[in-house]
């Protein structure tokens, strides 16, 4: 059985199957499959109901700061079909959906979105987490 490492991400089985479905699609971009394919080689994989309350998952609402800047956001993480990043709405399929998906709070991620220049995000807090359900019971 593998064991968490540290800034190791876990995802839940549910999570990846979803993806992977998106990635079968023809809208899905090559860099995009990568993606996808390297979470699932080196993320910690789990059922839903064992996702700690602290990580992010599939349509879990964040707050997090660019570490570079002064910009602040709050996400939601969505599939790309309801993503509007206008309104908050953060595909799992861009570079930073995807380098926060399986992130725990208080942990930094990296991106690489199109424009090849790094951001690293610190999520600062998760404000709605839809597996936490299971803790509060």
């Amino acid at each position: 059985m593998k064991t968490l490492a540290e800034n190791e991400r876990i995802v839940s089985e549910s999570d990846l199957a979803q993806l992977k479905a998106c990635i079968d699609l023809p809208t899905a971009t090559p860099q995009q499959r990568a993606m996808v394919e390297t979470l699932e080689a080196t993320a910690l994989l789990v059922a839903p109901e064992q996702i700690p309350p602290d990580v992010v998952t599939m349509n879990t609402m964040i707050e997090c700061a660019a570490l570079d800047s002064a910009d602040t956001h709050r996400w939601k993480l969505v599939y790309p079909d309801k993503a509007d990043y206008r309104m908050g709405y953060l595909s799992v399929l861009s570079p930073a959906g995807i380098s926060i998906l399986g992130a725990r709070c208080g942990q930094t991620v990296v991106c690489r979105p199109p424009s090849g220049v790094q951001i690293r995000y610190v999520i600062n807090a998760i404000l709605l987490q839809p597996e936490s359900r299971h803790f509060a019971q």
